[in-house]
């Protein structure tokens, strides 16, 4: 009776570490099956996300290859427009194209459309004056950005060349060639994420809480209550344009010229400009703005800017357009004052003129002014910058964020960059997005 008790016990124990086992293996089969359906849905929700990123970015690629109008102004189709790329229905979801930009005079904070590399300041042509005078940039790092780029190894005061960048830990040499990225500039001495980002570590162009508590958290912050952009804001390493005139034919060459070549390039002006230049016709120049003169009408400029050139190069690169640029980013052309400056973005607001060339300066700044800057700026715009962002309906915690440049200076707009920006965060304000884990 007791072995037959001891038997029927010891069935119980294996009875129940059978059920043990079982019920251990169906827990560990429905772990494995949720953290299987988990990923199955994550890379559903990546493919649906990247379908609708692209979308955006064929949108941006159509819009600018469909602009045809000479002159890239505020009002052009491609750039601030909510009611077409703010939060428009693609699939299961809703994507937007993010204006990330200093305001350009008319006052708005948040805007949707694509960005233009060109009215930025090109950091590889821009002269040390012209970066110093940019918000954040002291004088040593702009010496330390031209030493950087120059071919030489003689550094500007308060500068560095390899000498000091071969001293830290590890140690590099200065690159003494163009810079390719803005990123770049954090190899630079006195550029840190603080002076290349400023406040706006998420890139939205929004000055959020947590830019603007102090120390309480990052990013690092005055909290004064305005958005410190950095330099990333008004920098570009992306600004070409070809040398040809605004219906694609090849400029002519000053030097080159002869009086009937001129008469004919001009054969719409008045005739005082027509003959007026005739008679000056291949004489040696200093700068292009040397050919507009007293009397000449802001019309008569826009053509003699547009089909002349001192240069046979094909391509003129870090020409600012005047259009479109930020107040900052025109304060540091040479010879402009803050009154200029608030005459160029009264003026061009009226879309309805004739801004196709930098001659239309003459309508805002007086003779002088316009020639000191002719051969520095344009009114074209060829690179763009399209900051992307797509959330899912059903799954609002899901999105994506991805930053593009468009090229459209060489045949069809072409994508040259692809960044992720996921990481930063969801990027508005007010929506349904959710920080990912």
């Amino acid at each position: 009776m007791i072995a037959r008790r001891e038997e029927q016990g010891s069935v119980l124990i294996l009875v129940l570490v059978l059920l043990v086992a079982l019920v251990s293996l169906a827990l560990s089969l429905g772990l494995r099956t949720r953290v299987e359906l988990g990923a199955t849905q994550a890379r559903l929700d990546d493919l649906r996300l990247r379908a609708m990123i692209d979308s955006a970015i064929e949108l941006a690629l159509a819009e600018v290859r469909q602009d045809q109008l000479p002159g890239d102004t505020l009002g052009d189709a491609w750039r601030d427009d909510q009611a077409r790329f703010a939060g428009y229905a693609f699939d299961e979801g809703r994507v937007w194209l993010l204006l990330t930009e200093p305001d350009p005079g008319d006052g708005r904070e948040l805007r949707y459309g694509l960005r233009d590399e060109n009215g930025k300041l090109n950091v590889n042509v821009a002269t040390q004056e012209q970066l110093e005078l940019l918000p954040g940039m002291t004088t040593d790092a702009a010496a330390a950005i031209v030493d950087w780029r120059d071919e030489d190894d003689d550094p500007l005061d308060g500068g560095a060349e390899s000498d000091y960048y071969l001293s830290l830990d590890p140690p590099y040499q200065a690159k003494n060639s163009s810079i390719e990225s803005l990123e770049e500039l954090l190899r630079v001495r006195w550029i840190d994420p603080a002076v290349l980002y400023g406040e706006d570590r998420n890139r939205n162009g929004l000055l959020d809480p947590c830019e603007d508590d102090g120390d309480r958290s990052f990013p690092p912050d005055d909290a004064d209550g305005v958005l410190d952009r950095g330099l990333i804001d008004y920098l570009t390493v992306f600004s070409r344009e070809l040398n040809r005139t605004v219906d694609e034919r090849t400029r002519l060459v000053w030097e080159q010229a002869s009086a009937e070549d001129v008469r004919d390039r001009l054969s719409e002006a008045s005739q005082a400009t027509r003959e007026g230049l005739a008679s000056r016709a291949g004489r040696p120049l200093q700068s292009l703005g040397q050919l507009l003169f007293e009397g000449m009408t802001p019309e008569d400029a826009i053509l003699v800017l547009d089909e002349f050139t001192l240069t046979d190069t094909e391509i003129l690169v870090g020409r600012v357009n005047v259009n479109t640029a930020p107040r900052e980013v025109l304060l540091g052309l040479p010879g402009l004052e803050e009154d200029d400056v608030e005459a160029i973005l009264t003026a061009r607001l009226d879309v309805s003129q004739d801004l196709s060339s930098p001659g239309w300066l003459l309508r805002a700044l007086p003779l002088q002014k316009v020639q000191i800057i002719a051969d520095i700026v344009t009114t074209r715009s060829e690179q763009f910058t399209v900051n992307a962002l797509a959330q899912l309906d059903d799954r609002p915690q899901r999105f994506r964020r991805v930053e593009a440049l468009i090229d459209r200076s060489f045949g069809p707009a072409r994508i040259l960059l692809w960044h992720d920006l996921t990481p930063l965060g969801f990027p508005l304000p007010g929506e349904r997005g959710e920080e990912l884990p």
